[in-house]
């Protein structure tokens, strides 16, 4: 094929379709280069400049639409998380199977290190705290009366938020146990578990310091912790 005929065979395709000549990045950068050869260097080509911006803008803009998708799909698989998270803890028919889950299989249905249910059981002896925490197993821990309000804002004179999430620099032995040196972040819901109860509170914690921080959505987790609210008030009323 000759010079001419390879020409005219190019016009022809970008005739038929000039939307994938202006598409085509590499080509227009070629063509411009190729108008600039011509221009004198003392001459400020305007053209250019703005060819360049508009470039700039647009790998901008892709930039952060693939972060919205990134971040889409994350939110996605998320909630989906939380949802069968949920499943979970409605599953048990039973007081006792219910333990269980808490003891067993808890935290690794929310994919993360530690999940505790803590209650406070003012009434209860010091003495007798030890045969009660065996007796509902470590996904259950007891503590005294206000040493919820006064873990979730750490002595502070404050009302404490529904939920609360957080970094720190290690967990406390009585409430995140074994795993209490590895824990970096942790999200605290205050539960409300009816009249004539004290309150309760869920706590997931991780080794991750980026899995809870302050600035993240919480309305997942508002979700999950109103479920496991009228979870625990089911369970209370009917013992």
């Amino acid at each position: 094929m000759t010079d001419t005929d390879q020409m005219a065979d190019i016009r022809s395709r970008i005739l038929q379709d000039p939307e994938a000549l202006l598409n085509d990045r590499e080509v227009m950068r070629a063509l411009v280069a190729a108008s600039d050869a011509d221009i004198p260097s003392n001459i400020i080509d305007l053209k250019t400049v703005v060819l360049k911006r508009l470039e700039g803008r647009l790998d901008e803009m892709e930039g952060q639409n693939n972060t919205i998708i990134s971040a889409a799909y994350d939110n996605i698989a998320t909630t989906s998380k939380v949802h069968r998270a949920i499943l979970d803890v409605l599953e048990p028919n039973t007081f006792p199977d219910f333990l269980e889950f808490l003891r067993t299989r808890w935290a690794q249905t929310l994919n993360i290190d530690v999940a505790r249910l803590c209650l406070e059981a003012p009434a209860i002896p010091l003495a007798d705290m030890p045969a009660l925490q065996r007796e509902f197993g470590p996904g259950v821990v007891f503590l005294q009366k206000d040493e919820i309000d006064y873990y979730i804002t750490l002595g502070k004179e404050m009302d404490p938020r529904p939920v609360t999430l957080r970094q720190i620099r290690k967990g406390v032995t009585k409430i995140h146990g074994l795993n209490a040196e590895h824990v970096r972040s942790e999200a605290l819901m205050k539960l409300d578990l009816g009249v004539g109860n004290r309150p309760g509170l869920l706590l997931m914690a991780s080794h991750n310091p980026d899995q809870f921080a302050p600035n993240m959505g919480t309305d997942l987790l508002v979700f999950y912790g109103s479920v496991f609210e009228k979870v625990m008030q089911r369970w209370l009323h009917n013992d």
